[in-house]
């Protein structure tokens, strides 16, 4: 019997994954909630309003398993509503969801299980944060506590600066996270994780930035692997972030299961280069999946379900000997507002070596249109980096739509 698989949300990190289980013989039905205009040509989509709509579907389906793409239900709490209602789901509880729903909480848990991480202070009000700006010397990272769809860290440089972004932070946060600023390179490992047991990725390397000094976005391009870590790095992240963290989620009762995302960025001190934790998500990225899904050569569907029940000791992670880069098109006015409803023209693709992932995209009639921030990832493979670099860019020249935006120096350093 083919398995049915339910995958809520309606990004590019959604269609990626619905394109890599697409793949095994072993899945037949797919269906997206809400989906996308790319998504509806791998599965169906199906538009359910609530966690009730999602279970009932679920089980009218008989659906083997649910897989949560975005943080935002996992933070209000769908995994534990569907595990209640008897329904299999991939992703953690809502208490292991606080390490992305909550920066305190996330520095807390550092601070007391000597985790590195940046110096920080957690500000109630725009007046008590004003005044503990001082204290960390300029730059100063301020942080939303809650959930900002990649949006809510800004680097400030002056005191007017500091003072303009705590004002714009505390409109839609009730904390702010004020962190001093560590000088290093950032990078993003990603595991699939059970209780204590986990596998990780290849460590990777994602731009956040809108361009090279531009705003914050939710992501605009990533590769993987990522030159930058090698095996020191790889243990010293292990040994420090990844096990102590899994020990401190298991010693508060709210074991993790389901993919843990780790941003890091590393100083180098005396020579040696010390991994400090940024902060945490639970759930794949975007676009890191994107990069991230065409090196595994051990099935996803194995993976999922080896984490869900908790055999993860019992399979090899194997990846294909190759690089990967992926560059995000986003729309116009992309991140500040959404522009909407331009037509996107695409080129027949029939590259070995690069496909597409749509995001933020419909289809009508035939005809796709953009319908939100980051409309698609252009993606490319290879033996190496640059090779994977040019497949993915030759694939940006054959999207157009108007304004389009996007980086041009992915997979530089």
């Amino acid at each position: 019997m083919k398995k049915k698989i339910l995958i809520i949300g309606g990004g590019a990190r959604e269609y990626a994954l619905g394109r890599k289980l697409r793949e095994d013989p072993r899945v037949g039905e797919l269906f997206f909630s809400p989906g996308n205009g790319g998504t509806q040509s791998i599965g169906e989509n199906v538009l359910l309003q609530d966690f009730t709509q999602i279970a009932a579907f679920a089980k009218e389906k008989m659906i083997n398993f649910v897989l949560i793409g975005p943080e935002e239900p996992l933070v209000g709490g769908l995994t534990d509503f569907l595990q209640e209602a008897g329904v299999a789901v991939f992703g953690p509880s809502q208490k292991a969801s606080m390490l992305e729903g909550s920066k305190s909480f996330t520095k807390e848990l550092a601070t007391a299980h000597k985790i590195p991480t940046a110096p920080y202070a957690i500000a109630t009000n725009l007046e008590q944060a004003l005044k503990l700006v001082p204290n960390f010397g300029y730059p100063v990272v301020l942080k939303a506590d809650g959930l900002a769809q990649g949006k809510g860290v800004v680097v400030v440089h002056t005191e007017n600066e500091a003072k303009i972004a705590l004002e714009n932070l505390f409109k839609a946060h009730s904390k702010v996270v004020l962190e001093k600023f560590l000088d290093g390179f950032e990078l993003s490992m990603f595991a699939f994780v059970s209780g204590q047991n986990f596998l990780l990725l290849p460590a990777c390397h994602d731009y956040k930035k809108l361009h090279p000094n531009g705003p914050n976005t939710g992501g605009m391009g990533a590769f993987a692997p990522s030159h930058l870590c090698d095996h020191t790095l790889r243990e010293k992240i292990v040994e420090r972030i990844f096990k102590p963290t899994l020990k401190a989620m298991r010693e508060k009762d709210t074991p993790f299961v389901g993919v843990l995302y780790t941003g890091l960025v590393v100083v180098e001190q005396e020579g040696q280069f010390e991994p400090y934790l940024l902060e945490f998500n639970v759930r794949f990225g975007d676009p890191e999946c994107s990069v991230l899904l065409p090196l595994l050569k051990t099935p996803l569907l194995d993976l999922l379900e080896a984490t869900m029940q908790g055999n993860l000791a019992q399979v090899e992670l194997e990846l294909h000997p190759q690089h990967a880069l992926g560059v995000v098109l986003a729309c116009k006015d992309y991140p500040h507002q959404i522009s909407q409803g331009q037509s996107v023209y695409i080129d027949p693709i029939d590259e070995k070596n690069a496909h597409l992932d749509l995001g933020r995209i419909t289809q009508e009639n035939g005809v796709f249109l953009v319908a939100g921030g980051r409309v698609c990832v252009c993606v490319g493979w290879g033996k190496s980096l640059a090779e994977a670099k040019s497949h993915a860019y030759h694939l940006v020249k054959k999207v157009q739509f108007d304004g389009m935006q996007f980086r041009e120096d992915i997979g530089v350093l």
